[in-house]
């Protein structure tokens, strides 16, 4: 019953429509409603007239349910429907002056999927030209793309979308089907699942539509069969019919992507067959772009919000104007609005520390991608191909970032390790000739439609570890991001480190969190894309308690964001990062920094430095993992088994990972897992208790097929932080290794250091590795002073400096913004350095040292790299 007879009160019904926010002098938008009873099913049959009012008049009128704007304003707009039942309707309406192009269409439709000249190549493609390759490639025939066979198969597709009577639609998240019949009616409004709110059933609805209609007008484009149209043609009159494209009348166009999904789709099928469609089917299909996909959509212009749902947004709007611009002339704001919204937002991507994880980021890349590509066809301009972030920035991420062997990515934030990135890297060979993307294709997406549809058959492929020569490690300083990898083959590893200032929704609680994946094992992971259901499972996805980072009296992280890389030096053989995460525990620490040392390519040293709080704060490390973990005696340890080595295995199907805990000297190791979260896997504790500060060294060995036998010996410890310790392979010394604060200054094995860490080779310890023959390595991270017998260094600021005797090559880097002067001798070589650093990095070359005589340094600035300014000379006897 409407009237409650108990209560005296009547239930109200819901009145869904398009509340258009914004209209261009000219411009008219006709209202259509749906009712909804209290009950929360659709009316039928019921249809009150609404009487619409404007205030003021002057700038928008009302003729029956047909708004039309008349001059540049704002006014208010009532619909009243004369029935207690429905409550009357406000909002505010802003008219502008008409938009004129930064850019002048050129190209006339069909432009949106295939140019004609586009889509005979395409065809030429298909017929099964002779793949062939250019210089530089390294062809290989098991991994040719067959242009032929993937068409044979995207038309078996297509054929199944042409006889299809209706489809389902999947939600993993829930576990929930949704079958959808033929022909499409608007759905009913649906409850949400258990634990959720507005939980958003159209946008996977929406992308299956959209899918239907892409697939569809592709294949009447190129082969011009008029069945393949008819049915997109079914599609689109369907959804014309629609009240609204967005699921959530209450929030309009506001967080819904289904709007764009649907626009895009329908943009792109209503350009590809307009050709067969008559007037009236037109001008139908026409009015809902419009009505329906771009005025709603209004609301976003001028936002300047990167969430990937608004980036999705603006690219809809570049492809419903692009579908009606012809026929419209009022398309053209939503194409201004879109290419200064995608201009701005690549400039800001490619300088801020913002991103969603690797899941949204390249959600949101394809996306953009697309409109670039689009708006290139219409106008001539590239500007938004050709930007830096799409050119370098984010297929550099996604290689860097790609982990050895197989097709997977770090799970940072709301992501997950399998990820489809091939249209970002098809656009990315092809645009852009990037030979690492071409063998990404190649390697990993061959049968891939994005293959087939966007990479062009000469695109080069280099592999990465001959793309990059060596310089396999790369840091992402905007977004707090850094890989430090071995490469991308099966007996390699990769380190990821999260250190970012990003605070968005889709975020964690996860600064300078590390993850690491051994021949294409995960061996110490993160939770990946949150559980939205409150409870355990939702505290440990987003929480720091679910993420390999620091602990404090059992507290993680109080905010998102916080974190940045405060230093990184990329040297060879020996690459340092370092994460500053002290903003994001807010009163519960004073600081937390985490520095990252990959030596030699083949193992790491973990050093976490936290200031606390007061006595007895424990401060706890947490290393989480999917596989099993092991003693040094190979025994499995399961949570709640009783630790008593500081040794433990990360052991996975064919990989594995060496964690040694060595500092502090009073430390607990643990196997723990999370009630309610169990299904996550177990992980790794190491606590300990102190005072002002503490300092935690871990060393990470990863092992895959014929593995290194690396074991460490010899640990001293040094003062309030100073560690030393000696790393042995197949029980020979190897390696002097010393770490200590840069305030400080430890003693080992008759050396004296001052810095955050030194590295010295055995082969550097008593004797000429010049006359030996054998190569030896000095490795100072953030150094004012190292002396032992026969080397001594000494500079007034903080230097990081690698020196190789075997290539008598080096590199020194000066993270400070002034000069800074250092010395070196090597006194068995003969090798004396006396150098002016300038800010950033510089190359050495020792046998031809610049030399910078103290008379002249007053006013003179010695370049290492260049030796401009400099005198060069050779001291070595």
């Amino acid at each position: 019953m409407v009237k409650n007879q108990e209560r005296g009160v009547i239930d109200l019904y819901r009145v869904e429509m398009i509340r258009v926010p914004l209209l261009e002098t000219g411009e008219t938008h006709t209202l259509a409603f749906r009712f909804i009873d209290p009950s929360g099913s659709v009316m039928q049959g019921c249809t009150p007239a609404g009487i619409v009012t404007c205030e003021p008049s002057q700038v928008l009128q009302a003729d029956g349910l047909t708004l039309s704007a008349m001059e540049p304003g704002d006014a208010e707009v009532k619909v009243d429907f004369g029935d207690k039942r429905f409550p009357a309707v406000c909002w505010r309406v802003t008219v502008i002056p008409p938009s004129e192009p930064i850019h002048r269409i050129t190209i006339r439709s069909p432009r949106i999927l295939f140019l004609p000249e586009e889509a005979e190549a395409f065809r030429r493609q298909i017929r099964g030209k002779e793949e062939t390759a250019g210089d530089g490639a390294k062809p290989d025939s098991a991994s040719a793309i067959q242009y032929p066979k993937l068409w044979h198969s995207y038309l078996e597709r297509a054929a199944g979308y042409l006889n299809e009577t209706g489809f389902t639609v999947h939600y993993p998240s829930i576990s929930q089907e949704w079958h959808v019949s033929l022909p499409l009616k608007e759905p009913e409004p649906t409850a949400d699942p258990e634990g959720y709110t507005d939980f958003p059933y159209w946008t996977m609805y929406a992308r299956a539509i959209e899918e239907r209609l892409v697939v569809l007008s592709t294949v009447y484009i190129i082969t011009g069969m008029t069945e393949y149209a008819e049915k997109a043609r079914r599609y689109l009159l369907a959804l014309a019919s629609y009240g609204k494209w967005y699921e959530f009348d209450h929030r309009g166009a506001e967080g819904n992507l289904s709007n764009a999904h649907f626009l895009i789709g329908v943009s792109a099928a209503y350009d590809a067959i307009r050709g067969m469609l008559t007037e009236e089917d037109r001008l139908h299909i026409r009015e809902s772009i419009l009505s329906k996909g771009l005025q709603p959509l209004a609301i976003d212009i001028g936002n300047r919000d990167r969430h990937n749902i608004v980036a999705a947004k603006h690219v809809a709007m570049m492809f419903g104007a692009a579908a009606i611009a012809d026929e419209v002339p009022y398309a053209v704001k939503y194409l201004q609005a879109s290419l200064e919204y995608l201009t701005d937002y690549l400039d800001f991507k490619l300088i801020s520390g913002e991103t969603e994880g690797f899941l949204y980021d390249q959600v949101a890349a394809r996306h953009v991608w697309m409109a670039a590509d689009l708006y290139r066809r219409m106008t001539g301009n590239a500007d938004l191909v050709n930007h830096p972030y799409l050119a370098e920035e984010l297929p550099e991420r996604l290689l860097h970032f790609l982990s050895p062997v197989v097709n997977t990515f770090p799970n940072f934030s709301d992501s997950f390790y399998k990820l489809d990135i091939a249209y970002v890297m098809a656009m990315t060979a092809s645009h852009h000739a990037h030979p690492a993307a071409g063998w990404y294709m190649r390697r990993y997406e061959a049968e891939h439609p994005a293959a087939l549809l966007y990479l062009n058959e000469e695109t080069l492929s280099i592999d990465p570890d001959g793309y990059y020569q060596g310089a396999v490690s790369a840091v992402f300083q905007p977004v707090g991001w850094a890989a430090l990898r071995s490469g991308w083959g099966r007996g390699d590893h990769l380190l990821c480190f999260t250190s970012s200032p990003s605070a968005k929704d889709h975020n964690h609680r996860d600064q300078n969190q590390i993850m690491l994946n051994v021949g294409g094992e995960w061996l110490l992971t993160g939770p990946g894309y949150q559980d939205y259901v409150p409870g355990p499972r939702a505290d440990y996805t987003t929480g720091t308690i679910g993420h390999n980072s620091l602990l404090v009296n059992g507290q993680g992280q109080q905010s998102l964001g916080g974190g940045y890389i405060c230093d990184s030096s990329l040297f060879p053989c020996f690459e340092v990062v370092s994460g500053d995460a002290s903003a994001s525990y807010g009163e519960s620490l004073r600081s937390y920094r985490r520095t990252l040392y990959h030596i030699d390519a083949s193992y790491y040293v973990i050093v976490d430095y936290a200031e606390l709080n007061r006595e007895g704060d424990e401060a706890e490390l947490l290393f989480h993992t999917t596989s099993s973990i092991c003693g040094p005696d190979h025994a499995l340890i399961s949570p709640g088994d009783s630790v008593e080595k500081s040794h433990l295995m990360i052991r996975g199907e064919e990989a594995s990972v060496q964690l040694l805990f060595l500092a502090p000297d009073q430390h607990r190791v643990s196997v723990r897992d999370y009630p309610g979260a169990e299904s996550y896997g177990p992980f790794i504790s190491v606590k300990a208790s102190s005072g002002s500060s503490i300092r935690f060294v871990t060393l990470l060995i990863p092992q895959s097929g014929d593995a290194r036998n690396i074991t460490v010996d010899h640990v001293t410890t040094s003062g309030i932080s100073g560690i030393g310790f000696t790393v042995l392979e197949e029980g020979e010394r190897r390696d002097y290794m010393m770490f200590c604060d840069t305030t400080e200054t430890m003693d080992y094995e008759g050396y004296s250091f001052s810095g955050s860490a030194v590295r010295l080779s055995s082969s550097m310890v008593g004797q000429d590795p010049l006359d030996s023959g054998n190569s030896g390595r000095l490795d100072l991270s953030c150094a004012t002073r190292f002396a032992g017998p026969g080397i001594r260094y000494r500079s007034e600021e903080p230097l990081s400096l690698y020196l190789d005797t075997g290539s008598l090559r080096g590199a020194v880097y000066n993270g400070k913004s002034r000069d800074a002067s250092c010395e070196l001798c090597l006194d068995w070589s003969g090798i004396r350095l006396n150098l002016i650093v300038p800010p950033g990095k510089h190359d050495l070359d020792l046998l031809q040292g610049w030399i910078i005589p103290a008379e002249e340094r007053r006013g003179t600035h010695g370049n290492a790299r260049t030796g401009h300014g400099a005198r060069k000379k050779t001291d070595r006897d």
